[in-house]
């Protein structure tokens, strides 16, 4: 059906827009199912390295921090608060937004004329993809993925032809998701290279420059805190790029997982038919958007999840074409559905918890998805250093802290290593929170530390123990030491020298 079409048939109706039409029995359905499956596995295994890390620095409440703005540390310690420290607590409003995904999908279609079919194809084809590996871990992508979609569907009804002072509401969801991770702003450029090559008219009203005022003003405290702080995100940004030819060569075939192993060509579609198909022509400035977006991502060697946020529009105009595809004959309606089925079995063994950490571990997918991988260990890790420092003379353990690699080891022994002592980190922006006390000279150092991070600093070094998850699971903390060491000068002169960032 042309949008056009549908758009006036629902005035002729007297329906509403927005959400009041949709199939809400199937399409809540294929939700409540995604939701469901993503709280059940919530607990296996157990945190991921960056919940412990927004945890621990959300307990810092700042405007921002060195590596990401304040929204994921702040939910993620709120969540704890209210929840209790579990996996499930961090993870539960992520499963949610991955849920509201794909109602979004679905109203997306809507909004671009598919048939209630087309609707609920949107939704499985969203519901079965790489969205799911984001739902099940609660750091800022599984955010940003919630403001992106909630800004392209308020885009594809603008570009229907509804009331502009939406505009408005753009910009306040964008100045929020520019609060969770500055993403958002290839999202934005991307709405208005789109806008600039299909519809100069809309860029001579007021509207979408209001709502660009409005997200600069709702962003301006992070913004100024990263002003006065000399902008360390762009020191990241420069960290990630420095990995950009292997980012630039794995970006198309990690997309194209990420839109579903066996139902990616439904985005390929979906691409094609903004760009080609005349009932598309009111969305064209969506499927520029989202070229505009690749290339900036593809010339910055950024990656593949940068992207992510923006397949829901190539879903959603696919899902059009396939319902055209699945007209022509009932005999298609398994193929889909085998097709779908397929995408599902792939993406939860690549990206869900769904064997024994034990069995993963012995298979390759450690290594093609390692973000299972660093969700096993920690409690082994926390009882490893218990057995070092329980070890210690107790003159030397009154005097001891702990230094960690990264910002998982410190994670994990703040939050689960209850009577240890304190632990710090030179990573990221926990660096801020020390130095350690001067007169603590004894050191239990955790994890892989090459010479250049200590000498100098640091001596008498002795390993203790050796980590090992119980698993087998090849990750960054397997096989890593624990060592005791004293300090050779005191810690406020020497702290500088382990902040590090990645």
């Amino acid at each position: 059906m042309d949008p056009s079409a549908a758009a006036n048939q629902d005035e002729a109706d007297g329906s509403r827009g927005g959400l009041a039409n949709l199939p809400w029995l199937p399409v809540l359905g294929v939700a409540v199912a995604v939701v469901a499956g993503l709280l059940v596995l919530a607990p296996a295994y157990g945190f991921h390295r960056d919940e412990l890390y927004f945890i621990v620095t959300g307990r810092h409440p700042a405007l921002g921090y060195v590596d990401q703005p304040p929204v994921t540390p702040l939910l993620s310690a709120a969540a704890v608060g209210l929840l209790g420290l579990e996996p499930f607590a961090v993870r539960l409003l992520p499963a949610l937004i991955v849920g509201a995904c794909v109602v979004l999908v679905a109203a997306i279609a809507r909004e671009m004329g598919g048939s209630r079919r087309a609707q609920v194809v949107a939704a499985l084809v969203l519901g079965v993809s790489g969205f799911l590996a984001a739902g099940h871990l609660g750091v800022t992508a599984t955010y940003d993925l919630g403001f992106w979609a909630v800004i392209l569907w308020l885009a594809t009804r603008l570009l229907r032809g509804a009331d502009p002072r939406l505009w408005l509401a753009v910009g306040a969801v964008a100045g929020l998701g520019l609060l969770n991770k500055h993403l958002v702003l290839f999202l934005i450029g991307g709405l208005f290279v789109g806008l600039a090559v299909h519809l100069r008219d809309v860029l001579r009203t007021r509207w979408p420059w209001l709502g660009a005022l409005v997200a600069l003003l709702i962003w301006s405290p992070n913004l100024a805190w990263q002003a006065a702080h000399g902008f360390p995100q762009l020191a990241m940004a420069g960290g990630i790029a420095g990995n950009g030819l292997e980012n630039r060569v794995m970006l198309l075939p990690q997309l194209l997982l990420l839109a579903g192993p066996l139902l990616f060509p439904v985005s390929v579609l979906g691409l094609w038919r903004l760009a080609r198909n005349p009932a598309m022509h009111p969305f064209r400035a969506l499927g520029t958007a989202f070229l505009a977006i690749l290339a900036v991502v593809l010339l910055s060697g950024g990656k593949s999840y940068y992207v992510a946020g923006a397949l829901p529009v190539l879903m959603a105009a696919g899902a059009i074409g396939v319902d055209a595809w699945l007209e022509r004959g009932r005999s298609r309606i398994p193929v889909f559905g085998a097709a779908t089925a397929g995408s599902l079995a792939v993406v939860a063994l690549l990206t869900l918890p769904v064997l024994p950490a034990a069995t993963l571990a012995a298979t390759p997918i450690p290594d093609l998805y390692p973000e299972n991988a660093e969700q096993v260990g920690w409690p082994e890790l926390v009882e490893t250093v218990r057995g070092a420092v329980a070890a210690l003379p107790p003159e030397m353990r009154a005097r001891a802290v702990i230094l960690t690699g990264n910002y998982g080891e410190q994670g994990a022994l703040e939050l689960l290593g209850d009577g240890l002592p304190a632990a710090y980190s030179g990573h990221n922006s926990l660096a801020d929170y020390g130095p350690p006390p001067d007169d603590h000279d004894v050191v239990i150092l955790v994890g892989w530390w090459s010479n250049p991070w200590w000498s100098g600093m640091l001596g008498g070094c002795e390993r203790v123990a050796t980590i090992d998850n119980a698993a087998g699971m090849p990750n960054q903390e397997q096989g890593a030491g624990v060592a005791v060491c004293t300090t050779l000068r005191p810690w406020s002169v020497i702290w500088d020298r382990f902040r590090h960032t990645n």
